[in-house]
């Protein structure tokens, strides 16, 4: 098993599978599970939804091998306790790790929350966005994968979105 795991790690230190650099673009659309939650102040509960759906779309910008400026748009439809809708807009940071042709990232947002509809009063809050996935590289401009995002900060509500991604790169060289 030692062997294993020492052929691993040489593998990932000698493989750079998916180099990223100063000036590479990327455009991703994608869609997926959303959910909330929000307390309500009448009872001391949290209210979720029933379910929920959210488009996404994000830009991203290289300035080095691993990191990217990156801008997200998700939008989240909500039914159960009323017709919600949620609209988050962040910009931050994404840490990519290069490992063959899967490619983990993590990522990190500040923005703001917009809210509508069902429990909420209409409002802007301040938001931060942690997330994370993986990509499936199917070609060097071309991957699919899937993202995790976790949305709360100074807000009452909290937003988590799952979905599956499809991404387009371009000016990598």
């Amino acid at each position: 098993m030692r062997a294993v795991w020492l052929s691993v790690a040489a593998l990932a230190l000698t493989t750079s599978a998916a180099l990223a650099g100063d000036g590479e673009r990327a455009v991703s659309v994608g869609a997926g599970y959303a959910t909330y939650a929000t307390p309500n102040p009448a009872d001391d509960a949290t209210l979720m939804p029933r379910a929920g759906a959210a488009l996404t779309a994000s830009y991203e910008r290289g300035f080095g091998a691993d990191l990217a400026w990156r801008g997200d748009l998700v939008l989240g439809g909500y039914v159960g306790g009323g017709t919600a809708g949620t609209a988050l807009a962040t910009v931050g940071l994404v840490y990519r790790v290069d490992v063959l042709k899967y490619v983990p990232y993590l990522e990190v947002g500040l923005g703001a929350l917009m809210s509508t509809g069902g429990p909420f009063a209409s409002e802007v809050e301040p938001a931060l966005r942690l997330g994370g996935g993986v990509d499936w590289l199917r070609s060097r401009a071309r991957s699919v994968g899937v993202a995790v995002a976790l949305t709360s900060f100074a807000s009452d509500t909290t937003t988590l979105t799952i979905s599956f991604r499809s991404t387009w790169r371009w000016g990598y060289f």
